[in-house]
């Protein structure tokens, strides 16, 4: 792990939150790989706390389905699953969609102000090559989308989506060719968001979920041992 055990903060949140937080952005970046071994001991050595609240921050990422703790046995971070992944996809696009919906019935151009700051943001990254920089701000649109149809209810469903897809969006992105397309369609969802296009709006929302199809089908190619199904 990249982490030092003075990185943890204290103030305010508990150890298991910043356990919490810290294992599971090492999985969802990939610098903990699908099926690595891990154990309550090692973590609570390495971090210099004891083995409760890595417990705790374990049962949570077990929640989420990204650690997978066995009786009696190493837990391991959890390997993908296709159908998972397509489960939350659904539930993603229903959610967007309907957000969709209410945000073309907002008015003022002020409200598109941050979406647009964000194409900016994300079309620097892609220019110095910052995959990391560029994963954090599409999930900054998507919410950015949210606040703006005042669905901010919404942003926790569709993270909870993403959580289950992000290791592959982080596999995906290695390559600026994909990059370049989410970008393009986030481009796509700004302009016909600013038009109040609904049917534009949701096929385009639809386009941008269903590239997760060839993603996959790359992936399962060259990393079959990151599948569990």
């Amino acid at each position: 792990m990249t982490l030092t055990p003075d990185s943890l903060q204290t103030e305010r949140r508990t150890t298991a939150d910043e356990l919490f937080d810290k294992i599971g952005d090492d999985i969802n970046k990939m610098r903990l790989l699908p099926g690595t071994k891990m154990s309550e001991a090692d973590i609570a050595k390495h971090y210099d706390v004891s083995r409760q609240p890595v417990r705790e921050a374990f049962i949570r990422l077990n929640n989420m389905s990204l650690l997978q703790i066995r009786p009696q046995k190493a837990t391991i971070v959890r390997r993908i699953s296709k159908s998972a992944i397509r489960q939350s996809r659904f539930v993603r696009a229903a959610v967007e969609i309907e957000v969709a919906h209410r945000a073309c019935q907002m008015k003022g151009k002020d409200l598109f102000d941050d979406i647009h700051i964000h194409l900016e943001q994300q079309a620097a990254c892609l220019e110095k090559s910052d995959i990391v920089g560029f994963h954090a701000l599409d999930q900054a649109f998507h919410e950015s989308i949210c606040v703006m149809a005042k669905c901010e209810f919404a942003v926790e469903v569709i993270n909870e989506c993403k959580a289950k897809i992000d290791r592959l969006c982080i596999l995906s992105l290695a390559h600026s060719s994909d990059a370049e397309q989410i970008y393009e369609d986030h481009v796509a969802l700004a302009k016909h968001l600013t038009a109040q296009n609904e049917i534009k709006l949701v096929a385009a929302i639809r386009n941008h979920l269903n590239r997760l199809d060839s993603t996959i089908e790359y992936i399962q190619t060259h990393h079959s041992s990151y599948f569990d199904d």
